[in-house]
């Protein structure tokens, strides 16, 4: 017969229970038929409690000749009957530890923000690929030589994304403060903060480079230099905010995967 006692650290005490258990407690199996103790230490156990349970549990058997039972600490082997009762046990701690990595409360703000975490994510690579286009200019000299209409057109769709990146953050920003999740909330204010700070930067429009000699009113001569530094600045400030929105989307599919697609 196998029967099951927690450690009462408050009492100081063993104490008989077969139904649950949890990841902090320290329980003993007793095996009658093979005498023998098996001792189970939860991964959150403390080592005091684990010290305290241990020395109670040796001093028990010292002493009631009865209780004559050979203590045997479980670690990777376990004992199929200590097994099914230890799963038996820790139904309610899984169920507990399943609910606790959800940090999100209704189906309609996780398939929101995993739309706007895409978007925010995807349309302000792809105004990187736009400004990039400018290796495809003419050059003469060392520089780049653009129309005015094609300088234009390079810098407003790039503003457009970003743009549209910039509310989706605020809208995921919005969402995080509703379910109260603080790495969505810091995550989407570093995309508000530096979305806001890139668009004030490009919004300079021709006043970003210093055109070089023979420029007029519809040519542009720019530096292949500004325009290396420029880009330099813009992938920088973008990386900033999109590696860890990208980490926090990959990881938020794989906790809620279930209830997005």
């Amino acid at each position: 017969m196998l029967r099951s006692f927690i450690f009462n650290e408050i009492k100081n005490n063993w104490i008989e229970e077969d139904e649950y258990l949890f990841y902090h407690d320290l329980c003993a199996f007793l095996d009658e038929d093979s005498k023998i103790v098996y001792l189970w230490r939860g991964p959150k156990s403390t080592k005091a409690r684990y010290k305290k349970g241990y020395q109670l549990l040796n001093e028990l058997i010292s002493k009631d000749l009865q209780f004559k039972f050979q203590i045997n600490v479980l670690a990777r082997y376990i004992p199929d009957n200590v097994k099914e009762r230890l799963d038996k046990m820790l139904i309610a701690a899984k169920k507990q530890k399943e609910i606790g990595k959800y940090k999100f409360s209704k189906f309609t703000t996780i398939r929101l923000y995993s739309i706007f975490l895409i978007v925010s994510i995807t349309f302000p690579i792809l105004s990187l690929l736009l400004l990039i286009t400018c290796v495809f200019w003419p050059v003469s000299n060392g520089n780049y030589v653009v129309s005015a209409v094609i300088y234009q057109s390079w810098l407003f769709y790039p503003k457009v994304l970003l743009i549209i990146s910039l509310i989706m953050f605020i809208l995921n920003m919005i969402i995080g403060l509703y379910e109260m999740e603080t790495q969505v909330i810091i995550f989407s204010l570093m995309g508000v903060i530096i979305c806001s700070g890139v668009l004030l930067y490009l919004q300079q429009g021709i006043y970003l480079f210093l055109f070089q000699e023979g420029s007029t009113s519809t040519l542009y001569i720019i530096k292949i230099q500004d325009i290396t530094l420029f880009y330099i600045i813009i992938f920088s400030a973008i990386t900033i905010f999109e590696l860890p929105n990208l980490l926090k989307l990959i990881s938020f599919i794989r906790t809620y995967r279930k209830y997005i697609f």
